[in-house]
């Protein structure tokens, strides 16, 4: 009889017992891990079988267990049942599970494999090379192999932006631990006698020990201020204590839970049927997609068996507080500690001497490509390098090539050390800066070629909003960008330049403003797709989309950092903080605009008057993540993505806790909105612009239609 794949929760809940079963008679190799967390792996539908006969009469055969959290996948188990050895299911069982995760848009797929073990050869055959090695237990003394694969390369189709610049090789990291947000129920399975008593213990313990970043809203502190009994509630003391994250205005949560609620409450959707229970979970659970949480941990069995769902279409894993607990430890246990030495980094226009040459054919560049990045002569001026060194070091060279027509890519040629500390940085520097240079403020693409050994620079360049070209790891990447803010009322005249410029089609009419999640229709190479807001706004940076009544904040900033935090279109011989060479840097504020200054809220930077500033506008961009941190306790990550550093944190934010807000999609104005033009545009503000506030959207079109944002 046939073996078949199996990949239905409801099919694979049949075998639950067998899988257990199978797991425990090889502990050696799978480890142990209690019973409950196969039937939330089952839920989530993370647990692919193989099966030998038909659909009358079948037999468990093996199985294979795919978690992790996005954008990198890790596989927990792969196990073929003693009888069925032999006839290449761990091969079949590979192949679903790396198909899966390519049509979810996952970039790598790791696994921990013990070095005596035969498995190694299995995972060596489709394509896991050996990132590193670890050591295990301490009882068995044993070497771990942590193997991986990296990915097709995400299309318009399947793509997910990243969180944040992905850090070294194969089991990259981001600048900051991945961020997850925990339900009330946590912190009452952990104070009160409950199941999950233990399994909140081992949460709240790992957070306090830093091997977790957790999270709370602010809605969630107020319930819990709601239930609480008393000043001194020590579970009020500690949720106090945990970042929180605010969520866009209500209309924007409601809005997203409402379009949530057929994909985790299907039959109550569908017959009106919702609870006042089941609206508060959508809307905590709109809350951790509005606020890009990675992880939403929560006892509601029915978010949970939405998990496949809301990872493929928010990015968001969903853990039971015993499966995260179980997991806990080992998934965080391999992330780099949070700080180290900010770098020395220095980046200068040079030619393509015999130094660089070097530098690329040493990392894998064949002489076809250099000879296609080469000037023909000394009057070629199609041609730009620049060299990234770290204390003079050359990490880093980059190779541009300017479009000679408007229907043409403009060319990238990327090449880095990926062992050097600083090439993450150097990278995400240098790829931003080829986006701005070829944009030239309009809509445009860029191609970058393909070379081999440069997982980090492929990686680095998908974080960036870079889409692939053709099919397969060996393919080029191609970048969209839209170079400006695009408005309703300048949208007509900016569809048709993006149509000829970026490849891509919009729809004829401006659409009305619901949240970041909402869904744009677009048309691609002939097809037609749909892409959340967010996602398109990645995709295409730098350039923001201006929905009809989208909320709109200004921020003011100091003339002392805000050269650094919006930038320029020059390289410069002075030394520079790190922040400056990132595509997304901090800005700090107060915790009083923790509901202005959102996920996915478009800002417009100020500077201020004071101090020599100009006291006018002088760019924009959008929020992709804000936090509220103590200042004493601000990650590392935190500050070098900021340009304040030492005391001026304490001067520049009264109060023990600052609002981190992390920004992209920086766009200098060409012309500069003066603090007069903006009130005559009906920008009211009795402070002068000394706090960050909201503004009507007419307004902010008003300014933004004046300002001319632009890429450069």
């Amino acid at each position: 009889m046939a073996f078949r794949i199996e990949t239905k929760p409801a099919a694979i809940l049949d075998f639950v017992a067998d899988i257990r079963a199978a797991a425990d008679s090889d502990k050696e190799a799978l480890g142990f891990l209690p019973g409950s967390a196969y039937d939330q792996a089952v839920h989530k539908g993370e647990l692919t079988i193989v099966l030998k006969g038909d659909a009358q009469d079948s037999k468990y055969a093996g199985h294979i267990w795919v978690s992790g959290t996005y954008p990198h996948a890790r596989i927990v188990q792969l196990f073929v049942a003693q009888p069925f050895r032999g006839q290449k299911l761990s091969t079949r069982l590979l192949r679903a599970a790396i198909q899966t995760a390519e049509a979810r848009g996952y970039l790598s797929i790791k696994a921990n494999v013990a070095a005596d073990l035969p498995a190694n050869h299995v995972y060596e055959h489709h394509g896991f090379v050996v990132a590193r090695t670890k050591p295990g237990g301490q009882a068995r003394n044993r070497q771990i192999h942590v193997r991986a694969r990296e990915l097709s390369t995400p299309t318009l189709f399947n793509y997910r932006p990243l969180p944040s610049v992905p850090v070294g090789e194969a089991s990259s990291s981001s600048d900051v631990q991945p961020l997850y947000l925990i339900d009330l129920n946590v912190f009452f399975d952990a104070t009160r006698k409950r199941r999950a008593t233990a399994a909140a213990e081992k949460i709240l313990a790992a957070a306090l020990n830093s091997g977790v970043r957790l999270a709370v809203t602010t809605e969630f502190v107020k319930e819990l201020q709601r239930t609480t009994i008393g000043k001194d509630d020590p579970v009020l003391s500690f949720a106090k204590q945990l970042p929180s994250v605010a969520a866009p205005s209500q209309p924007e949560v409601a809005s997203l839970a409402a379009r949530l609620a057929p994909l985790v409450f299907a039959d109550k959707a569908r017959n009106g049927q919702l609870s006042p229970n089941d609206t508060s979970d959508l809307k905590h659970l709109a809350e951790a997609i509005l606020v890009g949480a990675a992880g939403f941990v929560t006892s509601e069995r029915a978010i949970i068996r939405a998990h496949a769902d809301l990872v493929e279409q928010h990015r968001l894993s969903i853990w039971s507080t015993e499966d995260f607990a179980t997991f806990v430890t080992p998934a965080f246990s391999e992330l780099p500690a949070n700080g180290h030495a900010e770098h020395d980094l220095a980046f200068t226009e040079e030619a393509l001497s015999s130094e660089a040459l070097a530098f690329l054919k040493t990392h894998g560049v064949t002489d076809s490509t250099v000879v296609a990045f080469q000037r023909r002569d000394a009057a070629d001026r199609r041609f730009r390098y620049i060299a990234a060194r770290e204390a003079k070091a050359l990490i880093a060279f980059v190779a541009y090539r300017a479009a000679t027509d408007p229907n043409d890519p403009a060319g990238l040629l990327l090449v880095a050390d990926p062992r050097h500390p600083a090439t993450p940085t150097a990278l995400d520097f240098l790829i931003e800066h080829a986006v701005r240079a070829s944009s030239l403020s309009r809509p445009s693409l860029i191609e970058m070629a393909h070379t081999d050994d440069q997982p980090v620079v492929r990686r680095t360049a998908i974080a960036n909003g870079f889409l692939a070209a053709g099919t397969g790891n060996g393919s080029a990447l191609r970048k969209m960008t839209v170079g400006t803010a695009v408005t309703p009322a300048n949208w007509s005249i900016l569809r048709d330049r993006i149509q000829r410029g970026a490849g891509f089609t919009l729809p004829a009419d401006c659409p009305a403003f619901q949240d970041d999640e909402q869904e744009i229709g677009i048309a691609l190479d002939g097809r037609a797709a749909t892409v959340s807001l967010a996602n398109l706004e990645s995709m295409t940076a730098p350039g923001l989309f201006l929905l009809t009544g989208r909320p709109v904040a200004i921020v003011p900033i100091r003339r002392t950092w805000s050269e650094d935090l919006v930038g320029g279109a020059q390289l410069s011989l002075w030394p520079k903080p790190e922040a400056a060479f990132r595509s997304r840097r901090v800005y700090f504020a107060s915790v009083a605009n923790q509901h202005n200054l959102v996920k996915g809220r478009p800002i417009i930077l100020y500077e201020s008057g004071k101090q020599g500033g100009r006291g006018a506008a002088i760019a924009v961009a959008r929020v992709s993540s804000a936090e509220a941190v103590s200042k004493s306790h601000a990650p590392d990550a935190l500050l070098r993505a900021a340009v304040v550093r030492g005391s001026a944190l304490n001067d520049l934010v009264k109060g023990t806790t600052v609002l981190a807000v992390w920004f992209d999609n920086i766009m200098r104005f060409e012309n500069p909105v003066s603090f007069q033009r903006m009130e005559s545009f009906g920008m009211a503000d009795k402070t002068k612009l000394v706090k960050s506030h909201m503004l009507q959207f007419e307004t902010a079109v008003k300014i933004l239609d004046f300002g001319r944002p632009h890429a450069r």
